[in-house]
């Protein structure tokens, strides 16, 4: 054995990316119902893992953790979805070992990012015109779980 030995410091970013929790499994993790994982995917504020579109990545359970957080503290859904997202945009920002990421990795990143915009884009086209026919929405906004 040699006394110069030094661990490496795993990727964690890998790992985590590299989960592929079921929809159980993020929910005990985060300490959610099966059904509000349920809803928050079908609603879009949780994506599926690119790999498997049936089981989420550790980024998920951040998210979770972050959007329960909100929750507790009475935000409504939507903006503590969007509080999460930017805290954690906000993180990754500051996060010291980004160039650790795998080339690929960071690809499959950037194909995921693509594909959701193009979602997004295809469902602002689809609702557009529904909205320009609704009457005025009353304040406040709805419920959600």
């Amino acid at each position: 054995m040699s006394n110069q030995f030094a661990f490496t410091p795993p990727n964690r970013g890998a790992l985590w990316a590299g989960l592929l929790l079921t929809k159980t499994q993020l929910a005990e993790l985060s300490g959610l119902t099966m059904r509000q994982v349920s809803h928050w995917t079908s609603r879009g504020y949780l994506t599926t893992s690119a790999r498997n579109p049936h089981r989420y990545n550790g980024d998920a359970i951040d998210l979770c953790a972050l959007i329960a957080q909100g929750l507790a503290h009475g935000i409504p859904l939507r903006r503590a979805v969007a509080m999460a997202r930017s805290y954690l945009a906000g993180e990754l920002t500051q996060e010291p070992g980004l160039g650790a990421i795998a080339p690929q990795d960071l690809r499959d990143v950037r194909e995921k990012l693509v594909l959701a915009e193009a979602s997004v884009a295809l469902v602002l086209e689809s609702v557009e015109p529904l909205v320009r026919e609704a009457p005025p929405a009353e304040s406040g906004e709805a419920a959600d779980i």
